[in-house]
């Protein structure tokens, strides 16, 4: 999910239970301070949205896991304020750490996501 609106992570948590999970790990991204006095996300918004969703199904067929949940903001972001959240749930934790690894690593690659940290001097875009 693409979201401009800030996300709880222990809602995210909480939603994902279910008596079958015995393992939820999660991943929060959240803008670091290296300087900067923000960050600002770009998105393609259905594109983004479409490899999401490919990334969830993937992850489900590849690992041993019962569910999956991707949230990443947009617009402009704080220091400290939450970027992306990846949680993914199984039987058993090996399987949902491999997955959420995948889950990261695929995301920065395949969806059209940009960053643009802002700061007093000048911009960067990643």
């Amino acid at each position: 999910m693409i979201t401009e609106e800030d996300f709880s992570i222990d809602e995210l948590v909480k939603k994902m239970k279910k008596p079958e999970i015995g393992a939820i790990v999660t991943f929060l991204g959240v803008v670091r301070d290296e300087g900067i006095r923000g960050m600002e996300v770009d998105v393609y918004d259905e594109m983004a949205e479409e490899e999401l969703e490919k990334l969830e199904r993937d992850a489900l067929k590849k690992f041993e896991v019962e569910a999956v949940e991707i949230v990443h903001r947009k617009g402009s972001l704080k220091v400290g304020e939450n970027i992306v959240a990846i949680l993914v749930g199984a039987k058993h934790r090996k399987e949902a750490f491999r997955a959420c690894e995948y889950l990261i690593d695929e995301l920065k690659e395949r969806v059209p996501i940009w960053k643009k940290e802002l700061n007093e001097k000048s911009e960067q875009t990643y």
